[in-house]
């Protein structure tokens, strides 16, 4: 008797991206001082989420960000909202009834936010 898969929706960006986002939730989190034990759940708004993905970014990938990016599938800040209404309708994220996918969409740009307004910190290389 051959064996069967349970069904899983199919993942419309790379899996990568999925992980990254939990991770930037995660850190957005703790920028904001949100718990996930209070009441809000450790909810936070599209944009702080937005804000945790461009900070996580610039640090894990740098100014290879865009590409890694691009790379997952993503090349806007509406692709990041349709990741997470993904990962609430699987159940690995919760939204309340004001949270929108419009939320996520033209936020910034991918080119603004890793390439032309990312700063290197070279204040290391110049201590004694």
């Amino acid at each position: 008797m051959p064996v069967t898969k349970s069904p899983r929706p199919e993942l419309k960006f790379h899996p990568h991206a999925y992980l990254f986002i939990t991770d930037a939730l995660a850190d957005a989190q703790t920028a904001f001082g949100r718990d996930q034990q209070s009441a809000t759940g450790g909810h936070v708004s599209a944009r702080e989420l937005l804000g945790g993905v461009r900070s996580l970014g610039q640090r894990r990938f740098g100014m290879m960000a865009t590409a890694v990016f691009r790379h997952w599938g993503i090349s806007s800040t509406g692709d990041i909202g349709r990741i997470v209404f993904e990962l609430i309708d699987l159940g690995e994220m919760k939204k309340t009834d004001n949270d929108q996918f419009s939320d996520f969409v033209d936020i910034f740009s991918f080119d603004d936010a890793f390439d032309t307004e990312y700063v290197i910190d070279v204040s290391k290389a110049f201590q004694n």
